[in-house]
């Protein structure tokens, strides 16, 4: 039997006298789940931060996975045991002859690869890329507009992210109105939160609050992707009413608003039932609403660094306000350094406490027949 070519896919081996290949198990199920991942609706990018993030040995050098080792091993037929040769010109690879068929084991088979194909390109042509460090948008692809039936888009202006029907986005007719991203997120959980509905939802869920309120980067993020692969096969098509039941026409470049009080969505699920769903009311906090501005005066602070204080003071999570203000958690947490810097205080709970000197102080200023232009 001939001797094997040296240059091996990285989830295979060859035998002592380079006659024949022999599969590395933990890496051929390490591909098995690329591929797992990219059929349920998961990019380059995430996949890649999911494996890292569970500290998964990448199969080169470098010890880290990225987009484009994900992206060339969903596109390689060798998976599927083609085996291509190749030279190389000016720096780039070209195919000589025909591809070989059943030249390596294959590690998956042919099915799966056209699978993970077909995803790949329907989620290019959803604009579906980076999901960010939180997989931002977990309903990409699964939301549509009452009114138009058009695709509702994730839409990012600074730190406010909301769903926006994609005419409105592209300038065509439709219903000028948007739904914060959070608010959605926080009501459609509401709606899918009822026993019956996923006991596999709730658990990730829980996990997601535990994470969240542990402040734990990575713990979050697989709960995210979880849940983002969990979706799809609870329900079909989410349809947001971001204007109401009966909107009023209005002037086809008009300001985009947020958050109509009439807003409301509908949930189609996989057994063909629906439901019904509408903003849940944010929870009061016990302690007063905390003024940026009068923070940023009174400390020096910037504006994120203000806001970042006022909403700690109310109780939210340093990681929750992370991810709604756009940042890293590592950012946040070097601007709460700096916070406690120009503070000259040592703790959260310190902070808190000098933030409501300074809103006792301001309340006092206004007195009892302040007025608010």
């Amino acid at each position: 039997m001939p001797k094997k070519i040296m240059n091996t896919p990285g989830w295979l081996a060859l035998n002592e006298d380079r006659t024949a290949f022999v599969y590395l198990p933990e890496r051929a199920e390490i591909v098995r789940e690329i591929f797992d991942l990219s059929i349920g609706g998961l990019g380059g990018y995430s996949i890649a931060k999911l494996l890292n993030s569970r500290n998964v040995p990448a199969f080169g050098t470098s010890g880290k996975w990225d987009q484009s080792t994900i992206h060339n091993m969903l596109t390689s037929r060798a998976t599927i045991g083609e085996y291509q040769k190749k030279q190389t010109l000016e720096g780039k690879e070209y195919p000589i002859g025909k591809p070989v068929s059943g030249y390596y084991p294959p590690v998956i088979d042919e099915e799966t690869f056209e699978a993970a194909q077909i995803a790949r390109r329907n989620n290019l042509s959803s604009g579906r890329g980076r999901k960010g460090r939180f997989i931002t948008n977990l309903f990409a692809g699964l939301t549509r507009c009452a009114y138009c039936n058009s695709p509702v888009k994730f839409y990012r202006n600074g730190p406010s992210k909301s769903l926006i029907c994609e005419n409105v986005l592209e300038g065509l007719n439709c219903f000028r109105f948007g739904w914060l991203y959070h608010d959605f997120e926080r009501s459609l959980f509401d709606l899918l939160k009822e026993p019956n509905v996923s006991p596999k939802l709730l658990q990730l869920l829980a996990r997601l609050k535990e994470s969240t309120d542990k402040q734990e980067e990575n713990q979050i993020y697989e709960a995210r992707v979880e849940i983002a692969l969990t979706l799809p096969s609870l329900f079909s098509i989410v349809t947001i009413a971001a204007a109401g039941a009966h909107p009023a026409a209005s002037e086809a470049h008009a300001l985009i608003r947020r958050n109509h009080p009439d807003r409301f969505f509908s949930v189609v699920f996989s057994d063909g039932s629906s439901r019904f769903g509408y903003p849940i009311p944010v929870s009061k906090v016990n302690s007063p609403t905390f003024n940026p501005d009068e923070l940023s005066r009174s400390f020096g602070l910037s504006p994120r660094q203000a806001t970042l204080t006022a909403r700690l003071a109310e109780g939210e999570a340093l990681a929750k306000i992370a991810n709604e203000l756009g940042m890293t958690l590592s950012t946040a947490r070097w601007h709460l350094r700096e916070v406690f810097r120009r503070t000259n205080s040592h703790s959260q709970a310190e902070l808190v406490s000098l933030a409501r000197r300074v809103r006792r102080a301001e309340s006092f200023d206004e007195g009892p027949d302040s007025e608010v232009n």
